[in-house]
């Protein structure tokens, strides 16, 4: 059973949970084999990495150990040991940040240290059973409420707040620019919010759906290079790729000469800061391609769209979102 899941390169690390062992696999391989790394674990879940160590919340065995991945027959060494039941993992400088479900809490140890001693983050929280970081938010998806709550980490004394609430079992979380992937485990699929902005409220967040009809989906992981997302299905063993276009989003990296206007829109964009002979292609909030073209009198037709949020992406690299009233 498959669960958390890491890309380095070419190479998906992947925890199996029931098999015990770290395994992984080449993704540019037609037909990908799993390779075993390390054995021997006691349910591993979760894995970061940072150089050649690969850290690995082995959950029942309440430990975070870790293995050196260019050993050619690593041996998984304790890091710290007495937690509960350790899930989510992240590194952040020499601090591992490890989400604890049934002790409710995030803890934090120094890996720099001789002999790690976990000291508590923030406390009275669900079932946290995963962690992303941006800048100095922890977000923290907790399990049995469904909902993503975040501390400041600067903070001595940090409080969590909700980021958004009525999901369905959020398992995984992944950031990608503004984005942050949310494996919804009981409701099959991976939804995305963007968690700097939002088209109707500043500071609510809604779901996306990104991808559907998944089998509990657990971990993800993202490639921007190809596009692609990785996703864990736990009761069906195996791990799925999801294409889209839309993975590729990050901030800044869109051509600030290019221009779309006005947005809001009803019936027609007008373009400003390229050639009209430029060709067009617009996707839908999920990544789906809804239509193509090329620009005419430097004004896009969107009048047939539905309403909703949408991205238009140019043959010459940019691509900006737009919403059609």
């Amino acid at each position: 059973m498959p669960q958390g899941i890491l890309l380095n390169g070419n190479d998906l690390y992947i925890a199996e949970v029931n098999a015990g062992k770290i395994s992984k696999i080449d993704i540019t391989d037609s037909s990908p084999t799993t390779t075993d790394v390390v054995t021997g674990l006691n349910t591993p879940r979760q894995i970061a990495l940072r150089g050649n160590d690969l850290y690995i919340a082995e959950t029942d065995a309440g430990k975070i150990s870790k293995i050196d991945i260019t050993d050619s027959s690593p041996t998984a060494t304790d890091v710290v040991t007495g937690l509960s039941f350790p899930q989510g993992i992240l590194l952040n400088g020499n601090d591992l940040y490890i989400a604890e479900i049934v002790g409710g809490k995030i803890s934090k140890i120094d890996i720099t240290d001789s002999l790690p001693i976990a000291t508590d983050v923030v406390t009275g929280l669900s079932q946290p059973i995963q962690i992303a970081l941006r800048g100095n938010d922890l977000y923290i998806a907790e399990v049995d409420p469904g909902k993503i709550s975040k501390i400041d980490i600067t903070d001595s004394s940090p409080i969590a707040t909700d980021v958004i609430t009525g999901l369905s079992s959020p398992n995984q979380m992944i950031l990608n620019g503004n984005y942050l992937y949310i494996s919804e485990s009981s409701a099959t699929k991976v939804s995305k919010i963007d968690i700097v902005s939002s088209p109707t409220t500043t500071n609510s967040p809604t779901t996306t759906d990104v991808v559907s009809g998944l089998n509990s989906p657990a971990g993800l992981a993202i490639d921007n290079y190809n596009n692609v997302l990785y996703i864990s299905e736990l009761a069906r063993k195996k791990i799925i790729k999801f294409i889209s276009p839309m993975l590729s989003i990050k901030e800044n990296t869109f051509n600030k000469k290019v221009i779309i206007f006005p947005n809001p829109s009803v019936n027609l964009l007008h373009i400003s800061g390229l050639d009209e002979t430029e060709k067009y292609e617009i996707y839908s909030s999920i990544g789906q391609k809804i239509e193509e073209g090329v620009i005419s009198n430097k004004k896009i037709d969107i009048h047939n769209l539905t309403k909703g949020i949408y991205y238009l992406k140019f043959d010459e690299g940019s691509m900006l979102k737009f919403i059609k009233e």
